[in-house]
């Protein structure tokens, strides 16, 4: 009767962890939104938007456009290029573009410049080509030509 109650109680764990697990991996694995913030790179000066200006992203302006991206594919490519940026490690201590895009969600913003090729995270910075998918999907959001780029 004895060994029964261990069997019964080591069971009644593993579930209970099991459940655990599961929940864990569904609230890890649920897809943040993250939004696309498209602004024209010029600031209300008229002057280009620098590294040192991007909290201009963040304030709510008229000529800031923000959409949602609902891409998974899109989605894993910003990640895998943010990770290619803290792999690199190229610090960046100048005003490196004119940025256009921010890919913010609720912890982390990927800024790009007015081509999606040359790319900000935090003080680093990696030019790197998106793939042709993701441009046109981006570039689709705004109605951009493809061309024009």
């Amino acid at each position: 009767m004895e060994k029964g109650n261990i069997n019964l109680k080591k069971w009644k764990s593993i579930k209970f962890l099991s459940l655990l697990m599961l929940y864990a991996i569904f609230f890890s694995c649920r897809s943040h939104e993250v939004a696309l913030h498209y602004y024209n790179g010029l600031n209300s000066d008229k002057n280009h938007t620098w590294s040192s200006s991007l909290q201009i992203f963040f304030e709510k302006d008229e000529e800031m456009t923000k959409v949602p991206i609902k891409s998974k594919i899109l989605k894993e490519e910003l990640s895998n290029i943010r990770n290619k940026i803290i792999t690199k490690n190229q610090v960046l201590d100048f005003d490196d573009g004119n940025y256009s895009f921010a890919f913010i969600n609720e912890k982390d913003t990927l800024f790009a410049d007015d081509r999606l090729e040359f790319w900000k995270y935090r003080d680093k910075g990696l030019a790197v080509k998106l793939s042709g998918f993701s441009k046109k999907k981006i570039l689709e959001y705004y109605k951009i030509s493809p061309n024009q780029y």
